[in-house]
């Protein structure tokens, strides 16, 4: 499983290339940042086959995969252990899966495009597939769309417009990428990540027509100011609505929709408290400093909180990402994680101006 030669950095290996075995262990290994998968080619005639090929695109991640059947599944462990915030787009050139994101039911065919959030849990079972997928920091959706967390689940169907048109983008992405440039990347990347967006709040404001609230270009900037101040004692809906001169009751109404402000605060502040300690530096994280820097009062507090959330207790979301940290190679030439897994612990987005 040697690295493509590129431009960029690339990495994939083909099932053609190694027996049944040692594809699935390679499979396994890439796709354990994302996912927990098991029941592989259940019920098929033919052994379980994988072919992968990814790149690193800057601060995103493109990759095309095929692959016979099995199940996906994304836990509270397998979040916490992954250590990564990201969301991605697939789009499904072949087969499909059904189940469940989060709380929303899930049906993907192929043409369609879907779009799941690494901070939320999924549960899915897959036909022999084809697809691509495109990996995108969390901030970089943040900086451009009002309501993120309601991604996560999200079809573009292949009988709209939408689809079809990222279809091509996706395909001449990957054309491109073995030729491409880090001089060239970062447009490529801010281009695609901001028609992305663009196709997808149209989606969100179709599904949603009675919620105003999408379209409200002042709520993403009040958004944009609680993520700065999420670690400040002072902030709460009075000292956003006097920063940005407007009443409690317009906060409050604006805010509504989403589940109430002070709620809104609360979730991001647990988002941020669960992502310390699923980083690569949970090993030295106590529980009572991260809930001291996010605001979060005691530790039994913060337990109640955090177990409502995500599940799971701190202490278990830590000891999760303890298993997932990189171990020593037991011989020279072994790596000690996958490079799609190197690569998604290691790309961010860049800083928006606050």
């Amino acid at each position: 499983m040697k690295a493509i030669a590129s431009l960029l950095p690339s990495y994939g290996f083909s099932a053609e290339q190694m027996d049944t075995d040692t594809n699935i262990a390679a499979w396994r290994e890439a796709t354990s940042t994302f996912f927990d998968v098991d029941e592989l080619a259940a019920g098929e005639a033919s052994p379980f086959r994988a072919d992968v090929l990814s790149y690193a695109l800057g601060s995103v991640l493109l990759g095309s995969a095929r692959a016979s059947s099995q199940r996906f599944r994304r836990s509270p462990q397998t979040i916490a252990r992954s250590g990564v915030n990201h969301v991605i787009i697939q789009l499904y050139v072949r087969g499909g899966y059904e189940g469940v994101a989060g709380q929303r039911p899930i049906k993907v065919e192929a043409g369609d495009l879907c779009v799941l959030d690494l901070a939320q849990t999924l549960e899915t079972r897959a036909s022999a597939f084809e697809n691509v997928t495109l990996v995108v920091p969390r901030p970089m959706f943040d900086a451009r769309l009002l309501q993120v967390d309601d991604l996560h689940g999200l079809v573009l169907p292949r009988s709209g417009a939408m689809a079809p048109l990222l279809a091509r983008h996706f395909g001449a992405l990957l054309d491109c990428a073995p030729r491409m440039s880090f001089d060239e990347c970062q447009a490529v990347v801010d281009g695609t990540v901001s028609l992305i967006s663009a196709c997808l709040r149209g989606e969100l404001e179709r599904r949603d027509a009675d919620r105003s609230i999408t379209a409200d270009a002042s709520l993403l900037r009040i958004r944009q100011y609680i993520e700065s101040q999420l670690a400040s004692p002072e902030l709460s809906a009075d000292a956003v609505a006097l920063h940005f001169g407007m009443s409690r009751a317009s906060l409050y109404r604006m805010f509504a929709p989403i589940g109430g402000i002070a709620e809104y605060i609360r979730s991001r502040r647990l988002h941020r408290a669960f992502f310390d300690l699923a980083g690569s530096g949970a090993r030295s994280q106590r529980i009572s400093e991260v809930a001291r820097r996010w605001q979060l009062g005691t530790d039994a507090h913060f337990t109640r909180l955090f177990k409502t959330a995500y599940g799971i207790t701190p202490s278990a979301a830590r000891e999760a990402a303890m298993l997932g940290l990189p171990q020593m190679p037991l011989d020279g030439d072994a790596e000690p994680a996958s490079p799609l897994s190197r690569w998604m612990r290691g790309i961010a987005a860049p800083r928006t101006a606050e």
